[in-house]
């Protein structure tokens, strides 16, 4: 069921309908449930006046028509994005006062929105039908992540965007944690039976531990969580990360393998770099989207969506074009298109290399300047990411100053660890001097090191 803040915004739109269209039809309003349809007053019949009682003289001149209804509003344009994703792979998500902790430092930083992980490895930081409930022993008993972030967030002028981990269905931290049932990775991973695996295979036989883009299975799972999402919940937007193969290797799962065939009538096991299969597989990470697109907008609800995208190694300029970079040839993601075609509302490019290695800050210029020039010829938001772990708080503002000249705004991974040496640390809770730098800067947009 939709919260009581979607069920009253959507009868507020109801009401508006009727204003703005009463001038040219009548326009039937069915009554809410569970409530008594009451005589409208103006249809009421009139009783006649008592004799005697004074009437009101006639005007001498009629009175002037009514006001047209004004004009609605056009939708507000986006503004800059200005976010930070927050992981996880620690505490602080998992308390009530760790979140209270990140939406103080977020609010002190000058942030706009968080994108916030609230499934790890498709088990549920929040109330879910879909997904079964974490088994995280971390987790403060009886704490929806979800929802007190919303709320804290809400309150404090943020938005909130709920970051799911597409692919993946395994990690080292679950290994001494007992399985839930109709959880995937047990379920429908490398060690379920191999008639029941939606995970991929790579050419030579063996299994992933990703699920494969191209089975209908996968597709149908990732819509039920979109639309659970935007239905149940108060989130702003929904965030999908590895919305991609592991490698060039993989996408080799049995029934993966039968549509390729039957689809191209090629014959055989493609080469992994086999430029038909390539493409094909490509074709299937954005099937993967384009279902999940579908059934986020059959939902009817105003929630964005965005992707996490790879931008691994030197970009477009060096690499001789898009289709030629490894986000192309190895993740098999081309976001590139996602953009150009409107297939998802933000589009945040994993920028993570250090400024201070001359090789990695050139791939930096080139991914951003390709990124740039997709933000000033589509509507697609185009926000760069930044790997704030991988840099001195100086390159960590260089790189958000330099992202946000040309784009769309920018993002920082993570929260954890924006910078070097200023990760979080539950013995010293406050707000963070990075992050009063950050907002003093204009997150590195005024910085002038």
């Amino acid at each position: 069921m939709a919260s009581p803040r979607r069920l009253l915004a959507t009868a507020l739109a109801l009401t508006l309908l009727v204003v703005a269209c009463g001038g040219d039809r009548d326009v039937p309003v069915p009554p809410a449930e569970d409530t008594e349809v009451e005589q409208d007053p103006a249809e009421a019949p009139v009783p006649a006046p008592a004799p005697g009682t004074p009437q009101p003289e006639e005007s001498a001149e009629p009175p002037p028509p009514p006001a047209p209804a004004p004009a609605p509003e056009p939708p507000a344009e986006p503004g800059e994005l200005r976010a930070v994703w927050v992981h996880l792979f620690d505490s602080s998500l998992k308390s009530r006062a760790g979140i209270g902790q990140l939406v103080d430092e977020l609010v002190a930083a000058d942030a706009t929105a968080v994108i916030a992980q609230v499934a790890r490895r498709h088990d549920a930081y929040y109330r879910s039908e879909v997904l079964p409930a974490t088994a995280d022993p971390d987790l403060e008993p009886g704490l929806d992540v979800l929802e007190e972030l919303t709320r804290a967030a809400h309150a404090a002028g943020l938005e909130v965007h709920a970051w799911i981990s597409v692919a993946p269905t395994w990690h080292a931290v679950y290994e001494d944690l007992p399985a839930p049932d109709g959880w995937v990775p047990a379920e429908h991973g490398r060690r379920a039976p191999e008639a029941d695996r939606w995970v991929s295979r790579t050419r030579d036989g063996g299994w992933t531990e990703y699920l494969d883009p191209a089975l209908p299975e996968v597709r149908d799972h990732l819509a039920a969580i979109v639309t659970e999402l935007a239905t149940t919940t108060d989130v702003d937007g929904i965030h999908l990360d590895y919305l991609r193969y592991e490698n060039q290797h993989s996408g080799y799962h049995p029934a993966a393998l039968s549509r390729y065939r039957s689809e191209t009538g090629a014959a055989g096991t493609p080469a992994v770099d086999d430029p038909r299969w390539s493409q094909w597989r490509r074709d299937q990470t954005r099937g993967l989207l384009d279902h999940a697109r579908a059934a986020l907008d059959a939902t009817g609800q105003q929630v964005e969506l965005s992707a996490a995208v790879i931008t691994w190694g030197p970009g477009p300029s060096a690499s001789g074009g898009f289709d030629a970079t490894r986000t192309a040839t190895e993740a098999l993601q081309d976001w590139s298109a996602w953009v150009r075609d409107g297939a998802v509302d933000i589009v945040l490019p994993m920028n993570y290399f250090r400024s201070h290695v001359p090789e990695q800050a050139g791939w930096f210029r080139d991914w951003l300047a390709f990124e740039g020039r997709l933000a000033a010829e589509h509507p697609t938001r185009v926000v760069p990411g930044i790997g704030g772990w991988l840099n001195q708080p100086a390159g960590t503002l260089a790189q958000l100053g330099a992202a946000l000249e040309g784009a769309d705004g920018a993002a920082i991974y993570s929260y954890q660890q924006p910078a070097e040496g200023a990760a979080v640390d539950p013995e010293a809770p406050g707000v963070r001097p990075f992050w009063h730098e950050l907002a003093t800067s204009n997150w590195g947009a005024d910085d002038d090191r």
